[in-house]
């Protein structure tokens, strides 16, 4: 029995790959440019771009300790912007140790999406559509993290997670000089098949399968790929159907190896989000079908 789950973030504070199968060469993960949609936020994690103005995210990717998003520059493959303003679902609440309720309720029962207008325009990449139909499930998805490597036979590598925690120590010292952060720019960036098994409301799930009940390309997310996107093609153009928001667990959380098979990961439905996303992203491409 499942007892409780991690935010990505939580697991680790570095990444740079996916979860990948164990018989399968680790190279065929690997892609060279990423989506136009694939967004690297400031430190770890990713955003899409849903319009030319706005970026989506899980709001945990935005709801930091150390960092206030808004004004802040971000780099839009290659070309400067500035996060002109964050909106924040108005059911989300951060999920802590302080609360009541253990990890697991606070994690099934918590909403993570946020908005990101941008101020100027994007208009050398492409932004993704939505996809608004509630049949997600069984849809084989393709999805994109620089998490943390490793196989299902052997987890999360140790150490394989960076940028470590130097780098955050050198931020707290350059932020005094510069309004840049780093990003997981430079980490390498995998993409992987899954196949959804669960929708239900807020989220999206799947399970982590091996050898004969895995797709050719099948992985999952590790830790540090909050964000990423999981999408479906129609008339082979891609269509956002989640992010990366966290991942289930058994027994103590401080003893779990994560990314095992059948681990499950857990991604924010967009879907879901539809009315509120174009209550403020009006002119965002909505696809049912």
């Amino acid at each position: 029995m499942r007892t409780l789950a991690l935010l990505l973030t939580l697991a680790a504070f570095h990444s740079y790959a996916v979860i990948t199968r164990h018989d399968v060469d680790s190279a065929r993960y690997k892609i060279d440019t990423p989506p136009e949609y694939f967004i690297d936020m400031p430190f770890q994690g990713a955003a899409v771009l849903i319009d030319k103005h706005w970026l989506l995210a899980p709001a945990h990717v935005i709801y930091t300790f150390m960092y206030e998003y808004q004004n802040k520059p971000i780099a839009i493959h290659g070309v400067d912007n500035v996060i002109a303003e964050v909106i924040l679902h108005p059911d989300y609440e951060r999920v802590g140790a302080s609360s009541d309720n253990s990890l697991l309720t606070q994690l099934n029962n918590s909403v993570d999406i946020a908005l990101n207008r941008l101020e100027h325009p994007v208009t050398h990449v492409s932004p993704i559509p939505l996809y608004g139909g509630n049949d997600e499930k069984g849809m084989k998805v393709t999805g994109f993290g620089r998490g943390a490597i490793g196989t299902g036979l052997t987890g999360e590598v140790e150490d394989s997670q960076g940028p470590g925690y130097v780098t955050y120590y050198w931020y707290q010292i350059t932020k005094f000089f510069s309004v840049w952060a780093f990003t997981q720019e430079n980490y390498q960036l995998q993409q992987y098949n899954n196949q959804i098994t669960e929708a239900s409301q807020q989220w999206l799930k799947f399970s982590f399968e091996k050898e004969d009940n895995a797709m050719p390309l099948e992985g999952t997310i590790g830790s540090g790929d909050s964000g990423g996107a999981i999408v479906i093609f129609r008339d082979n153009k891609p269509v956002l159907l989640g992010m990366a928001s966290w991942r289930e667990f058994e027994g103590d959380v401080k003893q779990f190896s994560f990314g095992h098979y059948d681990e499950v990961a857990v991604f924010t439905r967009v879907s879901y989000f539809k009315d509120w996303i174009m209550e403020h992203v009006e002119t965002a491409e909505v696809i049912f079908r």
